[in-house]
C-alpha cells in the first residue's frame, strides 16, 4: 500500500533540505503515517515521530506498527510534567520506554513514536547504558557476590520468591532473576564460581522448563548507579537546594527522595534527579546517529506548554515554594525546536510559508454505498481511487453495487486513473488532491471496524501471572478441620526420640497452643473471609466447633440435594431445539466490530451448542466488567429470534436497561427484529402497548427491569431468558425468575469471579463459561497512589477533558458531596460537573447517570452508588477522594470502570496529605501501588470478590456459613458432600510410628512460607513418579536435597500406599521389616497377585505369611544398598497400581 504514495518532486525537494527545517501543511494523521513510513523504507533511517500529547502518540503507534513491520515500530510513552515531578511513574510506560532505548542502541532503524514530553525528558548517557547491560554466559565464571552487587545497583529488589520483572533471589549456589521486557524469569545454576546451567522457569509453580545460553541484564529504571555516582550526585543536589530558603513541605520532600536515592527504593519516581547525574542534555535523540524528526501539530504543543506552567505554577502552590521547578529535568519546546525537523501542520492555520501537501479526510460513510457513490462519481477517471476492503460479504456487496452503477473497476493495482477495488486494510481513509489518489478503507465504508492487534511490548510482559499459593503468613487465621479456627504464629522445629520434626504452632482462644505436626498439613486450611472480617477464635476442647461443622454440613447436604434435584428435573425437562446457523446468523455475527477473543469465542460455542440441545439451556457466564458478555448474549437471542422465539433480557437498573436497549436495537434493526424496553422511563401507555404486543408476539426481544416480572407480563413463545447480575434481584423475584426458567433456555450473565474450587463443584451442577481474556489492545489503568493535591488534581482533570473524555470523582460522604463539587468547580472553572449519591431518589440517580453517559457533562462526583455494569467508554479517568477509607476488592471493582476503550486510562488513588495513616490502610495502600495485574493487591481483590461471588452463586443464606468457617474449609465440606468422600475418619488407635525426620532444614530453604509450601507438597505424594517429580522441583529451586528430606518423602509415601493396603503397623527389625496388615484388609487382599508380585519383585526378597488372621509382608533388608522405605514403596506401587 505504501507504493500508492507518488511524492511529488517539489515535496522530495523540500524533505532533502537536510539542513533547514521543513514545513508542511493540510494534511491527515493517515496520510502522514503513510508518507512517514514511505521515507523510512526509502531512506532506511530512523524516524522520530512527534505528537503533542499521549492519545494521539497512541493513535501513530497503532497506525504505523499496522502499516509497517510492527517489528520496526517503537513506543516512547512519558508521563505527565507533573506526574513525574510528583515522584509518580508509570511502570508500563518505563519499561516501554527502555525497550525502546535498547533498540536505538542496536544502530539498526526504527521509527520511535513519541510526545512532546517524551522528547524532552533528560535521560543518563547512552555510554551509561552501554556499560550498564551484563551479558551471562553459561560455563564462564562469575563471582556471585559481585553479581549481587550488580543487581543492586541495577534496581533490582531481593525477594525470596521471583514473581515479577526487577526481582532476584539468591538461595546457596542458585541466583533467580527477572529482567525487564523478558517473558519469563532464569535461573542460574552455580557450582562454586563457575556458572554451569542458566534455565528459564515458569512463575506460576517456579519449575524450569527450557536452558539458554546466554542473557543479557539490563537496568530496570532509568535511573541507576554505582555507589561513587550516587555519593557525588547526592552532594550536587545538596549543594543545589543550598540556595533556596526551602518550605517546610520542600524540605520533607528532598529529604525523602535523598532517602529513596541513598537506599535505591522507588527509583521509578526519581527520574526529576538525572540532571545531577548527567550534566549533559542527553534526550532520546541522542541514542540515534542519523535520524528525521517528524513534529506534528507544533500549535497545540505550544498550547500543552502553558498549560504544564500553569500546573507547575499550582504544584508550587501546593508545594509553598518553586525550588524543585528548578531542576531542569526535560527541556522546552524551544530547545527541540532547534534540531533540524519536518513540521506538518494537519490543519495549516499556522503556517503560510509550509508546503501544501493539499489531503483531506474522508466521509464516514457507515453502509450508505448511495452517499459514496454521489461523492465518488466526479472523481472517476480522474482520480485512482483504491476500495480497500478485506471482510468477504462486503468486498461482495461493494462490488455488485458498482456493477450496478456500470463502475468499471479492477482487482489488481495498476498504473491508470481506475477504481482499484483490492481485499487489503489500508488502516484508514484519505484523498490527496496533489498526487490525485483516493484510499478508503472499509472501517469508513460500512462502519465495520477491525480492532488491530497491537502489541505494546509492556503488556505482553507484564501479563498476568499469579501463583496461586496461599501463603502462610505468620498472624494469619487458620481453620484446622477437628479444632477450629486459630491464628497461625510461626513454625516450630522439636526434636521427639531423636528425630527432627516440623510443627505449625496455632493458638487459639484462651492463649492455648495448639502444635500441628507438618505431616498432617492438610487438616489446616487458611481462614478467609471477606476483607477486614475477624473470626472468633475456637476453643479447643469444646464442642462448638463440631456443632457449628455439622450444621454448615447440613445446609451445603441441603444444598447440594437441592441442586442434584434441580438438576436432574431439568435434564428430563423438554425445552424447544433450537436449528443451527444459517447465513443470517453468520451475516449477524459479521456485524460485531471486533475480533471476538478466545474464551468469547468458546463460550458462544458453548452456549449455542446448549441451544441446540432438546433440553433446555442453563448456562452462567462469568466474566470481568468489559470482556464482552454482551456479546455473547446478542449472539443467543438473535438465534433465539431466528428460531420465531421471544427473548426476556433482565437486568437490575433501568440504566442497564437502556444502554443494552441500544445496543440491541443498533445490532437488530436492520434485520427486522423488533426489540422494545420496558422498565419506568417508558410511559405508561407505551408500557401497555408494549404488553398488549408481546402477548400478541410483535416483540422479538423485550429488554427491562423487574418490572418484567410483574403478573400482567405474558408472552406468545418465549423461548430465551437472559439475567444479568442475577444476585442483584430480590427474594421474590428470583422466585419469579425460577419459575419462568422450567422449561425456557436460561442464559446467566455475572462479572463477579467464582472461586476455582467453587468452579470444579458447580461443574457437575451447572454449565459455566468463563471468558477471562481480556480484550485486545487494552492498556493496563496506570495506577497512582498520592497524596491529594490540587495542582495533580487539576492536571488529570484538565488533561482528560481535552481529549474529549470525562471524570469519574469518587467522594464517599453524601453530607459534603455538593461542597465538593464547589471546590472542583473552582479548580476548573471551564468543566461542566454534576454529582450522584444514593440517598437521591432512584428516578433522580439515574437521569444524572443517563446525562453523563450522553456527555451532558464533564465531571461525574459520585459515591460508590455507580453501578459496576454501566459501560462508559468515555470515561478514562477515576480519581478517588479517600482511596485509604476503602477496601482492596472496592478500589478493584472501582477501578474496572475506566479503561473500557482503547485509550490509556488513569486512576489517581489519592489520600489526605500529612495524615498519619493507621498500619491497616497503609497497608492496603501499598497493596494497590502494586496492584497492577500482576500485584498482590490484585489476588487479595480477587480473593475478595471470589468469597462474594461464591455467596452470590449459592445464595445468600449460604453467606453466613461461608464466613462461620471460612471458604476454604466450606469449599473442602462442599467437595465432600458432592463427592462423598469425608475427611472425618474414625480415630485410628494406630500409633504413629516414626520411621524418618519430618523436616524441612532452614539452611536448604530459609523462609517459612516456602517450608510449609513444600511439606503440603509432601503431603499430596501418591506415587513413586510423584516423588521424583518433586526431587526435580526442589533440586532445581533450592539445589541437592539432603538424605534427610528425601527419606521424609518417600515416609509420607509408605504412609499412604501401606494405609492403601490396609496396615496394621510396621515392625522393623535388624534384617527385615514386616508390614502386618489389618484382619479385615487380610480377608480382603488378592492373594493370587500378591504372590505374583513378591515372586517377580527384583529389588529384594519378599516373604508372605499369615498369622491369626493377620497377612504379613516381610522384606528382607539385609545386604540392601537403598534404604527399606524406598523399597517397599516400590513393591506396595507395584501391588496396588499394576
Amino acid at each position: 500500500m505504501i507504493d500508492l504514495l507518488k511524492l511529488d518532486d517539489e515535496l522530495l525537494k523540500e524533505l532533502n533540505k537536510k539542513n533547514k527545517t521543513v514545513y508542511l501543511k493540510s494534511s491527515t494523521d493517515v496520510y502522514n503515517c503513510y508518507l512517514i513510513s514511505k521515507r523510512y523504507q526509502e531512506e532506511k533511517e530512523t524516524i522520530f515521530v512527534v505528537t503533542a500529547n499521549l492519545y494521539e502518540a497512541q493513535k501513530y503507534y497503532d497506525t504505523l506498527s499496522n502499516i509497517n513491520d510492527p517489528d520496526d515500530v517503537l513506543f516512547y510513552p512519558a508521563d505527565e510534567t507533573l506526574t513525574s515531578m510528583m515522584a509518580l511513574g508509570s511502570p508500563e510506560f518505563k519499561s516501554e520506554r527502555l525497550y525502546t532505548l535498547k533498540q536505538l542502541m542496536t544502530d539498526d532503524s526504527f521509527i520511535v513514536v513519541t510526545t512532546m514530553q517524551g522528547m524532552s525528558q533528560r535521560q543518563l548517557k547512552p555510554q551509561d547504558y552501554e556499560n550498564s547491560v551484563k551479558h551471562i554466559y553459561k560455563d564462564h565464571t562469575y563471582d556471585l557476590k559481585d553479581l549481587t552487587q550488580f543487581l543492586v545497583y541495577s534496581g533490582y529488589q531481593h525477594s525470596f520468591t521471583v514473581e515479577k520483572p526487577g526481582e532476584f533471589s539468591l538461595r546457596g549456589n542458585i541466583l533467580d532473576v527477572f529482567p525487564l521486557n523478558t517473558e519469563h524469569p532464569y535461573r542460574l545454576d552455580f557450582f562454586d564460581d563457575l556458572l554451569e546451567q542458566i534455565k528459564i522457569f515458569k512463575v506460576e509453580d517456579q519449575r524450569s522448563f527450557a536452558e539458554t545460553k546466554h542473557i543479557e541484564i539490563a537496568p530496570i529504571h532509568e535511573l541507576f548507579f554505582t555507589d561513587q555516582m550516587k555519593d557525588n550526585a547526592i552532594k550536587k543536589i545538596t549543594k543545589h537546594f543550598e540556595k533556596f530558603d526551602l518550605s517546610e513541605r520542600e524540605q520533607e520532600k528532598l529529604n525523602l527522595d535523598i532517602e529513596h536515592i541513598d537506599l535505591r527504593q522507588k527509583l521509578d519516581g526519581l527520574s526529576l534527579y538525572i540532571p545531577f547525574f548527567n550534566e549533559t542534555e542527553t534526550t532520546i535523540i541522542d541514542f540515534s546517529k542519523t535520524h528525521e524528526i517528524y513534529m506534528i501539530d507544533v500549535h497545540k504543543m505550544e498550547v500543552n506548554q502553558e498549560h504544564i506552567k500553569d500546573d507547575l505554577d499550582t504544584y508550587a502552590i501546593t508545594m509553598n515554594g518553586r525550588a524543585f521547578l528548578s531542576i531542569k529535568y526535560r527541556l522546552d519546546l524551544k530547545d527541540i525546536l532547534k534540531h533540524r525537523h519536518i513540521e506538518i501542520d494537519n490543519y495549516g492555520f499556522n503556517n503560510d510559508k509550509g508546503h501544501d501537501l493539499n489531503v483531506s479526510e474522508v466521509n464516514n460513510y457507515q453502509s450508505n454505498l448511495q452517499l459514496f457513490y454521489s461523492d465518488m462519481i466526479d472523481l472517476v477517471g480522474k482520480y485512482s481511487i483504491y476500495l480497500c476492503v478485506k471482510t468477504t460479504h462486503y468486498l461482495e456487496e461493494l462490488k455488485s453495487f458498482l456493477i450496478q452503477k456500470n463502475i468499471p473497476f479492477e482487482r489488481q493495482i495498476g498504473s491508470e486513473r481506475l477504481v482499484y477495488v483490492i481485499d487489503v486494510s489500508s488502516h484508514g481513509s484519505f484523498i490527496s488532491h496533489n498526487e490525485k489518489i483516493m484510499v478508503i478503507d472499509e472501517s469508513e465504508l460500512f462502519n465495520y471496524k477491525v480492532r488491530k492487534a497491537i502489541r505494546y511490548r509492556s503488556v505482553l510482559t507484564q501479563s498476568t501471572k499469579i501463583r496461586h499459593v496461599d501463603d502462610l503468613t505468620v498472624g494469619d487465621y487458620v481453620v484446622h478441620y477437628d479444632y477450629g479456627i486459630g491464628q497461625y504464629v510461626g513454625l516450630k522445629t522439636m526434636e521427639l526420640s531423636s528425630e527432627k520434626r516440623d510443627y505449625l504452632h496455632i493458638v487459639y482462644a484462651n492463649e492455648e497452643a495448639l502444635y500441628v505436626p507438618m505431616d498432617q498439613i492438610d487438616m489446616v486450611l487458611k481462614y478467609s473471609s471477606y476483607e477486614g472480617h475477624k473470626p472468633k477464635l475456637s476453643k479447643l476442647g469444646g464442642k462448638t466447633w463440631s456443632k457449628t461443622k455439622a450444621s454448615v454440613r447440613m445446609r451445603i447436604k441441603d444444598l447440594s440435594d437441592r441442586l442434584i434435584k434441580l438438576y436432574a428435573t431439568r435434564d428430563h425437562a423438554v425445552g424447544h431445539q433450537f436449528s443451527k446457523d444459517n447465513e443470517m446468523m453468520e451475516s449477524f455475527e459479521r456485524d460485531f466490530k471486533y475480533e471476538t477473543t478466545k474464551d468469547q469465542h468458546k463460550a458462544i460455542i458453548e452456549t449455542k451448542h446448549d441451544m441446540e440441545q432438546p433440553r433446555p439451556m442453563d448456562r452462567l457466564i462469568c466474566g470481568d466488567v468489559g470482556f464482552g458478555k454482551t456479546e455473547v448474549a446478542l449472539r443467543a437471542a438473535f438465534k433465539a429470534v431466528l428460531n420465531q422465539k421471544q427473548v426476556l433480557y433482565l437486568v437490575p437498573t433501568t440504566v442497564l436497561a437502556r444502554q443494552h436497549y441500544y445496543t440491541f436495537k443498533e445490532r437488530f434493526d436492520k434485520y427486522g427484529a423488533n426489540v422494545a424496553l420496558l422498565s419506568r422511563f417508558v410511559t405508561q401507555k407505551q408500557q401497555s402497548q408494549i404488553i398488549d404486543k408481546l402477548a400478541k408476539g410483535y416483540v422479538d426481544v423485550v429488554i427491562g427491569t423487574h418490572r418484567l416480572l410483574s403478573g400482567d407480563v405474558k408472552y406468545k413463545d418465549l423461548g430465551l431468558l437472559i439475567i444479568d447480575e442475577e444476585q442483584r434481584f430480590g427474594v421474590e423475584h428470583k422466585e419469579k425468575i425460577r419459575e419462568i426458567k422450567n422449561n425456557v433456555d436460561t442464559l446467566t450473565l455475572s462479572a463477579t469471579p467464582i472461586p476455582r474450587t467453587l468452579q470444579m463443584s458447580l461443574m457437575g451442577l451447572k454449565d459455566l463459561s468463563m471468558i477471562e481474556t481480556p480484550p485486545l489492545n487494552r492498556y493496563p489503568v496506570q495506577t497512582y497512589v498520592v497524596e491529594r493535591q490540587d495542582a495533580l488534581i487539576k492536571e488529570a482533570i484538565t488533561r482528560e477533558i481535552a481529549r474529549g473524555g470525562q471524570v469519574f470523582y469518587l467522594f464517599n460522604q453524601v453530607k459534603g458531596i455538593e461542597g465538593m463539587v464547589k471546590r472542583l468547580q473552582k479548580l476548573i472553572p471551564s468543566a461542566k460537573i454534576n454529582y450522584a449519591h444514593g440517598k437521591m431518589s432512584r428516578e433522580g440517580l439515574e437521569s444524572v447517570i443517563s446525562d453523563f453517559i450522553d456527555h451532558q457533562f464533564d465531571i461525574l462526583v459520585s459515591t460508590t452508588i455507580i453501578e459496576t455494569g454501566v459501560d462508559i467508554p468515555n470515561t478514562n479517568t477515576l480519581i478517588i477522594h479517600d482511596a485509604d477509607k476503602l477496601g482492596l476488592s472496592q478500589l478493584y471493582q472501582i477501578r474496572g470502570r475506566v479503561g473500557r476503550s482503547d485509550r490509556i486510562a488513569y486512576a489517581y488513588l489519592l489520600y489526605e496529605p500529612h495524615k498519619n495513616i493507621n498500619d491497616e490502610a497503609q497497608k492496603r495502600l501499598s497493596a494497590i501501588e502494586d496492584f497492577t495485574e500482576l500485584g498482590s493487591g490484585y489476588k487479595i481483590a480477587l480473593r475478595d470478590l471470589s468469597i462474594r461471588g461464591a455467596g452470590d452463586i449459592l445464595g445468600a443464606e449460604q453467606s453466613g456459613f461461608i464466613d462461620s468457617v471460612g471458604i476454604e474449609l466450606y469449599m473442602k465440606l462442599l467437595e465432600e458432600a458432592v463427592t462423598g468422600e469425608s475427611l472425618d475418619k474414625p480415630k485410628s488407635t494406630q500409633i504413629d510410628e516414626v520411621y524418618a525426620p519430618r523436616h524441612v532444614d532452614p539452611e536448604y530453604i530459609s523462609q517459612d512460607s516456602a517450608r510449609i509450601e513444600i511439606h503440603k507438597r509432601i503431603s499430596e505424594l501418591n506415587s513413586i513418579e510423584d516423588v521424583e517429580d518433586l526431587k526435580l522441583e526442589l533440586t532445581d529451586r533450592f539445589g541437592d536435597l539432603d538424605a534427610d528430606l528425601l527419606l521424609y518423602m518417600y515416609e509420607k509415601l509408605y504412609k499412604k500406599l501401606s494405609s492403601k493396603i490396609g496396615a496394621h503397623k510396621t515392625i522393623v527389625d535388624l534384617y527385615q521389616t514386616t508390614l502386618v496388615l489389618t484382619m479385615e484388609a487380610s480377608q480382603k487382599i488378592d492373594g493370587k497377585k500378591l504372590f505374583e508380585k513378591a515372586e517377580n519383585f527384583k529389588q529384594a526378597k519378599v516373604r508372605l505369611s499369615y498369622l491369626k488372621g493377620h497377612v504379613h509382608i516381610q522384606l528382607i533388608t539385609k545386604n540392601l544398598k537403598q534404604h527399606w522405605l524406598y523399597v517397599f514403596d516400590q513393591f506396595l506401587e507395584s501391588y496396588i497400581y499394576q
